[in-house]
């Protein structure tokens, strides 16, 4: 069985408002050139609920702690 290539873009941006006194700042993500609409402000908190429901996927994550 093939598997399908998936193509995961993180694209980085930083915005400086005209004054100067804003600065925005994040990463969009495209798969398999599709932006989705969900914006991050770091690479490490990647939702992977987002990403696998874009794909198709009935998902549900279990988050945890573990002392």
């Amino acid at each position: 069985m093939e598997k399908q290539k998936l193509i995961i873009e993180l694209i980085d941006y930083d915005y400086q408002c005209a004054d100067g006194c804003c600065n925005y700042y994040g990463t969009n993500i495209k798969i398999n050139g599709i932006e989705l609409e969900q914006e991050i402000s770091n690479v490490a908190e990647i939702d992977l609920e987002i990403v696998l429901q874009h794909l198709g996927y009935d998902v549900e994550i279990i988050k945890s702690y573990q002392e």
